[in-house]
């Protein structure tokens, strides 16, 4: 029996995916409400090293709002939930690398973001589209 690396993309990805299966409706207004907080977080990342990440958390931060206030719809629950999932896991402090641990603590937060925006990349893509945003600049 294969057990996985417990910081590998994939066991990050199968954590947030596991844990988006229990997101409610309720989870998507409490991240919509910390979006100041989410930011925050955010703005500590490298902006050197992680633009695109950033840029697409913003981008995804929109969809969420525009889903919740039925201004785009055109998209299925499960990458709500998936997006919403990651942000949940990004917030939390003491995930997998708890967050105050120099040089790392921030690695899983970005590698599960890397990875559910690779998985949600074309329900994102289309939102960049019909927001008339140019997507060179997201993917």
């Amino acid at each position: 029996m294969q057990t996985k690396d417990k910081f590998s993309e994939s066991y990050i990805f199968d954590e947030v995916k596991s844990d988006s299966a229990r997101v409610s409706q309720d989870e998507l207004g409490e991240i919509l409400k910390n979006e100041n907080r989410i930011k925050k977080k955010a703005s500590k990342l490298n902006l050197e090293k992680f633009a695109k990440l950033i840029r697409q958390l913003t981008l995804s931060l929109q969809m969420l709002k525009d889903f919740k206030t039925k201004a785009y719809t055109n998209i299925p629950w499960k990458t709500i939930a998936l997006i919403v999932a990651a942000v949940l896991y990004f917030i939390n402090p003491f995930d997998l690398i708890p967050d105050f641990i120099p040089f790392l603590g921030y690695t899983d937060d970005a590698v599960a973001f890397a990875v559910v925006f690779n998985s949600a990349q074309k329900d994102l893509f289309e939102y960049c589209k019909w927001k008339g945003y140019n997507t060179e600049d997201y993917f």
